[in-house]
Order: structure tokens, then C-alpha cells, then sequence
């Protein structure tokens, strides 16, 4: 299964061509972070960033299958608070997580940020992936595809 939270839908292009590449269902993490007032959004968004905590998630999933791919954005160089409140707050003791992360620039010590995240909580850690998403454009499904075939070593289809 593939989990995501994105606020402005750009992680959402990655989280459905990962899902499309693995064959997997995928399933939005809904938040009530998606404030639609700037300040309201603003001050949310620097509790999660300096105060280190998550932000919770309204649909948590009921069952959750022996491997997952949980995606969401960088913000002030960690990931964002709903996939934090969901991996401190789902039974996952017997799945295998892997992350995707997507960020302005796609810097190394983040994604080795959020494997040390995922290091500390009862789960059986998998990968974490990092994507570059630019604040203007990000880039087109077929290229997402086809990066993420090549890094998990996926043929692609006939």
C-alpha cells in the first residue's frame, strides 16, 4: 500500500506513480494541517518544524498491509507532521516501511533524517527515497515512473 500527505498535491503525483510502478492501492492521509488561511497554516507548520512533533491524522488506517511505502513532503528539513503522527501512532510492528520523500532539493541528510526517524519506532525499516519537487512545476508522472523503476530495479511493462 502507498500512504501519502500532501497539502499542495505536488507529493501526490509521486505517491500514485509509485503506486502504479508497484502495483500497489494507494490512499491519501488527511489532515486537518490544510488550513486554508496562510497565518493559521504558518503557525501549524512551524510547531511541527521546531517542536519536532507530529500532526494528526483524521483517517488512519484500519488494517495495514506486511509492507508500505509512506510519502510526503520535507518541511524546515524534516518530514512533515501527519506521516510522523501516523508512523508514532499505527500498529506497524509487523510491516516493512519505506519512505518517499519529496523536497525543493532533494538533500541527502534529509532522507537519512527520516531513516533515523523510522529507526526509532517498532516497525521492520525498509528504504527511504528522495525526490526533487520544485515549488513551480514538478515533474511529469512518465519521468517520476520512470525513475522509481530504475532505482527499485523494476522492468518496465511490455
Amino acid at each position: 500500500m502507498v500512504l501519502y500527505y500532501t497539502r499542495s498535491k505536488k507529493t501526490k503525483i509521486f505517491a500514485e506513480a509509485l503506486a502504479e510502478v508497484m502495483q500497489m492501492p494507494v490512499r491519501e492521509l488527511e489532515s486537518d494541517l490544510n488550513d486554508k488561511s496562510t497565518f493559521g497554516f504558518m503557525i501549524k507548520a512551524l510547531g511541527m518544524a521546531f517542536g519536532g512533533r507530529g500532526y494528526p491524522v483524521k483517517n488512519m488506517p484500519e488494517s495495514i498491509p506486511g509492507e508500505i511505502y509512506l510519502c510526503g513532503p520535507v518541511w524546515g528539513g524534516q518530514m512533515v507532521g501527519p506521516p510522523r503522527y501516523f508512523l508514532d501512532n499505527a500498529n506497524l510492528t509487523d510491516t516493512k516501511v519505506n519512505l518517499l520523500l519529496t523536497a525543493g532539493v532533494p538533500v541527502e541528510k534529509y532522507r537519512r533524517k527520516a531513516l533515523d526517524y523510522l529507526n526509532r519506532i517498532p516497525c521492520k525499516p525498509g528504504e527511504a527515497y528522495i525526490f526533487a519537487a520544485s515549488d513551480k512545476v514538478p515533474p511529469e508522472p512518465e519521468t517520476i515512473k520512470e525513475q522509481l523503476r530504475e532505482i527499485l530495479q523494476i522492468a518496465p511493462p511490455c
